[in-house]
């Protein structure tokens, strides 16, 4: 029998990134992950888009020719939770989905507490079955990932238990979170007008994620535990303390960083600690003392971590005259004009190597 059918259906009923939750953060989460240009993947990690589910937000982690036990020999997929702040438990199934026969489909199926960042598996398929054309893995040289997501409830993520709120916050995803006005409003300028503005207790529109203001809210209330800092999570809540003006936290979650400048890094394949990352958020927040934060941490880099920091390979020419040569990263572009001068003039001050390449 002709797998065309079925193959028609899977691709009508996959909408790149599409992540669908209800208004519920606790509610079950499912996200779709479609990976074009398969074949032209290297060995190095890929990571999808992030997407919210419960506490947290996750991404999918793949390695296109395997880690750990399957190195070399199968396809690798983690679930990975990008801000694991309050290390979550949650029930998951990340599944390689099989575009000719749904029911070929691999998945991995388990309940973890999330201390560490990412739990997958390092040989769901093998590489010979998702290389061969007739399988129905790649379609259109197109991998596919799906994810579903509960997180568990817990007691310590209930921050208005027994608190006498008055304030509803209604997040992007929709999601309502009840709040304390009194607490807002002496930890924001921003609360202390809007609050005045408000009235008939009508809820309040806010960027940022379930898990971005229960982290600060956490930090407001007294006696709530506070959640274990990490980069990853601090460059997820930074944007929406800077946005919201909650001065004293915006200063500790910058010397945070500042006493963690040794974990920033050259290595793009790692988004939590990559420099340019951090570069980028302190130009776009104009935050000052992060930004020198960064070119220092570019000024200590060897040559070589400079190169990987800032430019990526690409093949020029075609025939016999193909070759590779360095380019800037995009990301170093993305900067703006002046912070791309800069960045390169530092990589200038640094000696080049007899066996370095020609930069382009």
């Amino acid at each position: 029998m002709s797998a065309a059918p079925n193959r028609k259906r899977c691709a009508e009923d996959m909408e790149a990134g599409a992540s669908t939750s209800s208004k519920d953060p606790w509610a079950t989460t499912s996200f779709t992950w479609p990976i074009e240009g398969f074949s032209k993947l290297t060995s190095e990690p890929v990571r999808s888009d992030s997407f919210e589910a419960g506490i947290c937000t996750w991404r999918l982690r793949m390695y296109p020719e395997g880690c750990d036990d399957g190195e070399g020999t199968h396809l690798s997929v983690f679930l990975e939770a990008q801000d694991a702040m309050w290390e979550p438990t949650a029930e998951f199934k990340v599944t390689v989905v099989n575009q000719a026969d749904a029911s070929k489909s691999r998945s991995h199926d388990t309940t973890r507490k999330f201390d560490d960042n990412a739990w997958g598996d390092d040989t769901i398929v093998t590489l010979p079955e998702l290389r061969d054309a007739a399988a129905g893995w790649l379609i259109n040289d197109t991998l596919v990932l799906t994810a579903n997501i509960t997180v568990q409830r817990e007691d310590r993520f209930q921050l208005h238990a027994g608190v006498p709120c008055d304030v509803m916050l209604t997040l992007m995803c929709g999601a309502e979170m009840p709040a304390v006005g009194l607490f807002l409003q002496a930890a924001s300028p921003f609360f202390r007008g809007a609050l005045e503005d408000v009235h008939g207790g009508a809820p309040i529109p806010v960027d940022g994620s379930f898990g971005a203001w229960t982290f600060i809210l956490s930090d407001l209330y007294p006696r709530r535990d506070a959640p274990t800092l990490k980069l990853g999570s601090v460059l997820i809540v930074l944007p929406v303390v800077h946005k919201y003006d909650f001065r004293w936290l915006l200063t500790r979650l910058v010397a945070f960083v500042k006493e963690n400048s040794e974990l920033l890094s050259h290595d793009q394949n790692c988004p939590d600690s990559y420099v340019l990352v951090w570069l980028a958020l302190a130009e776009r927040l104009q935050l000052d003392e992060l930004r020198e934060l960064c070119l220092d941490r570019l000024h200590g880099m060897t040559k070589e971590e400079l190169q990987t920091a800032i430019t990526v390979e690409v093949e020029v020419g075609s025939g016999d005259a193909k070759q590779m040569r360095r380019a800037v990263r995009q990301e170093v572009q993305g900067l703006g004009q002046a912070m791309c001068c800069e960045v390169l003039a530092i990589a200038a001050t640094v000696p080049d190597s007899p066996d370095d390449d020609d930069d382009a």
